[in-house]
């Protein structure tokens, strides 16, 4: 039996760039360019010089890259959907047929010949820009310089200024600082980032769906709020405040003096990170009822009162907290109370418009400013005051 041919394999690196995030935003936002055929292809013979400059022997590999820039929210998702588009773009995987080129990927109209290359722009973008730069050669001598740029990156893996001032007028944005890094480099900063800010266990979610883990895998938040990735979801519960606060993470807090308002505003701002952050990556994240499997459908949740409204109640109440926004919405109509809770941004929006279809008449609306609760039965309250607003 014929034996086939030795395959070539595959390292992933990138270019980082520290760049100025506020020319994103504001009215005269701009974001990075992408580059046409002739300018991709100088942007690579630039990142090629940078790096035989440090490893000779990686004049005997191929490089491949496409001239854009993208967020590392887009970078670091589940597979590595841009790398693995880059590495389609080689040539040839049998060793027999291999011979080193520079492969430039470039935009047409505006757009990428592959759509896990088009950055997005419906995200918002930091100051870290990334290149990514894929190495094929000969599988021996692409684990050797794989090794050797784990090390070497670190401390000589600055780009050249020529380059460097080249990517700042190719891309139109402001060049701070560039460099060459490892996908080891990106996820271990990523990481200490996570960790900086209170968030590492969700960089354990993150490993696990950055590197497809079969197995369910199940976390803490500081919070207290359990998320587990099973099946390619990340699953969480959610907690309405009058569960949370009788018999969820929030029954031991004490419910005087506002404290269970300021306890599930901080419950709620920690969950819409981790969804912000893990969407953000490409990852699903849905919710669940304590003690269900079922999804939550739908972009707000709907849960019955456990008391009757009385005279006086504001018809609609918006419990909102600090820069949170609303948290909750109690409808109190008819003898009966609702309270609604947006899942997701949209959320807030539908509620409203369902509000205004189910709950008759022309509606006040009362801003407390704060999460209204009664602290015997630790459960949400319309607004009984003077505080309103016609709506």
């Amino acid at each position: 039996m014929q034996q086939s041919p030795e395959s070539t394999s595959f390292y992933r690196v990138l270019v980082a760039i520290e760049t100025d995030a506020t020319r994103f935003y504001g009215a005269n936002a701009i974001r990075p360019g992408m580059l046409g055929p002739s300018d991709s292809e100088q942007l690579l013979a630039h990142l090629a010089a940078d790096l035989k400059a440090l490893f000779p022997e990686i004049a005997n590999c191929s490089l491949i890259a496409a001239g854009a820039l993208f967020d590392q929210t887009q970078v670091l998702r589940p597979s590595y959907p841009v790398f693995n588009a880059l590495e389609s773009a080689s040539t040839s995987n049998r060793i027999d047929r291999f011979e080193p080129r520079l492969v430039s990927i470039a935009e047409r109209n505006g757009l990428m010949p592959n759509k896990d290359l088009q950055p997005l722009s419906d995200i918002p973008l930091g100051l870290l820009q990334l290149l990514p730069v894929v190495v094929q050669g000969p599988a021996d001598l692409v684990s050797e310089l794989g090794q050797l740029m784990e090390f070497r990156f670190l401390e000589e893996g600055q780009i050249s200024a020529h380059s460097a001032a080249w990517m700042e007028s190719a891309f139109s944005i402001s060049v701070n600082h560039a460099r060459f890094m490892t996908l080891t480099d990106l996820n271990a900063m990523l990481k200490l980032q996570l960790e900086h800010f209170g968030f590492l266990p969700m960089w354990e979610l993150l490993d696990a769906a950055l590197n497809v883990q079969t197995g369910p895998l199940k976390i803490m938040s500081e919070g207290g709020q359990a998320y587990e990735w099973k099946n390619g979801v990340v699953w969480t519960c959610f907690q309405t405040f009058d569960r949370w606060s009788n018999s969820g993470s929030g029954a031991n807090v004490e419910a005087a003096r506002q404290g269970l308002a300021a306890a599930y505003g901080d419950w709620t701002r920690e969950t819409r990170q981790y969804l912000t952050t893990l969407g953000a990556h490409g990852l699903d994240v849905r919710f669940k009822l304590p003690g269900s499997d079922t999804p939550v459908q739908g972009t707000f949740l709907i849960e019955p009162g456990l008391s009757s409204s009385i005279d006086g109640d504001s018809i609609i109440t918006e419990h909102s907290y600090a820069e949170l926004g609303t948290i909750a919405v109690t409808a109190s109509s008819e003898g009966k109370i609702n309270h609604y809770y947006p899942l997701n941004p949209k959320g807030l929006n539908d509620i409203h418009a369902h509000i205004r279809e189910t709950v008759p008449g022309v509606h006040t609306v009362a801003f407390p400013g704060t999460i209204l609760y009664d602290e015997k039965t630790r459960c949400l309250v319309p607004d009984s005051g003077q505080s309103k607003t016609r709506h």
